[in-house]
């Protein structure tokens, strides 16, 4: 049986773009290689981007629920996208606000305060 074809789903912010229906990440023209459970956090924190995205609502991501079991858990998972989201490039779009959430943005006028894992 066919399936009828899903149409693509793209974001982008900045010179991020992905592909979530072909799980594709592409920054400034360079493929990025992202397993899909990281594909499906990036996609939550570009589809909020600028604003802030607490660790609970990553957390429902990661585990089908909004209970922080691991906070290291999220935070890890955030330095893996983190390594090649933003390793390489001028300007990093993943920002830490602790104790709060994460936040996908180009923040170049801002002093970079946040850690990088």
């Amino acid at each position: 049986m066919l399936r009828p074809p899903r149409s693509h789903e793209i974001l982008t912010v900045e010179d991020l773009l992905l592909n979530v229906t072909q799980h594709k990440v592409v920054r400034d023209g360079k493929p990025l290689r992202l397993n899909p459970t990281n594909i499906e956090v990036l996609a939550l924190l570009m589809r909020r981007s600028p604003a802030i995205v607490t660790q609970s609502e990553i957390a429902t991501v990661l585990w089908g629920n909004g209970t922080l079991k691991n906070k290291n858990g999220v935070a890890t998972r955030i330095h893996e996208i983190r390594q090649v989201v933003d390793i390489g490039f001028d300007v990093p779009l993943i920002h830490t606000l602790h104790g709060v959430g994460y936040r996908l943005a180009a923040m170049e006028g801002a002093p970079e305060k946040e850690s990088m894992h």
